[in-house]
């Protein structure tokens, strides 16, 4: 387990456990990093998921969260957490740049294996908020495709640099689905 490594690039001491869960996750209030128990879990996918959601312990500020999920549907919620994923891994890699061949290598294999419920040609097919997550997951050579009017949606989530920004176009992407 990452254990060690997840309380050095947080910063603080985060409990970490692991469970079998579908996929990691991170407590913003009691501050519990999840790493799921896959029997294929390597090194690059461990390290990955441990960045991944360490990003979310620096970056996701727990108040304006709850604040931005308050008296919204369900749904809003995965449509900001598809804008602050894209938003924190951007931030996490620039900041520890070690990290970014593991998420690389992790998402190719996860890809690979089904984790995004198909291959690309699948992946084309699904709407456009979870074809925003894989691109911003698998990146640009992954083939991810979008129209030509879809394009504005990905360079405004490219865009997003603060949780505010997230909460904004995340609030856009939703009433315009």
């Amino acid at each position: 387990m990452n254990e060690q490594l997840a309380k050095l690039l947080a910063r603080e001491d985060i409990t970490v456990v692991e469970k079998p869960v579908r996929t990691a996750s991170f407590d913003l209030k009691n501050r519990v990093l999840t790493l799921p128990m896959w029997e294929d879990m390597d090194k690059d996918t461990e390290d990955h998921m441990t960045g991944h959601e360490v990003g979310h312990s620096l970056y996701t500020p727990l108040d304006e969260h709850m604040e931005a999920v308050k008296d919204r549907p369900r749904a809003f919620h995965g449509f900001l957490n598809i804008v602050e994923d894209a938003r924190i891994e951007k931030k996490i890699q620039r900041r520890y740049p070690g990290l970014k061949k593991s998420f690389i290598k992790s998402y190719k294999k996860m890809l690979k294996n089904g984790f995004f419920g198909g291959d690309i040609d699948y992946i084309n097919s699904l709407k456009l908020i979870d074809r925003l997550n894989c691109y911003f997951k698998l990146g640009r050579t992954a083939g991810v495709e979008f129209a030509p009017e879809e394009m504005v949606w990905v360079e405004k989530v490219d865009k997003v640099v603060s949780f505010g920004d997230a909460v904004v176009v995340a609030a856009e992407l939703y009433a315009d689905a």
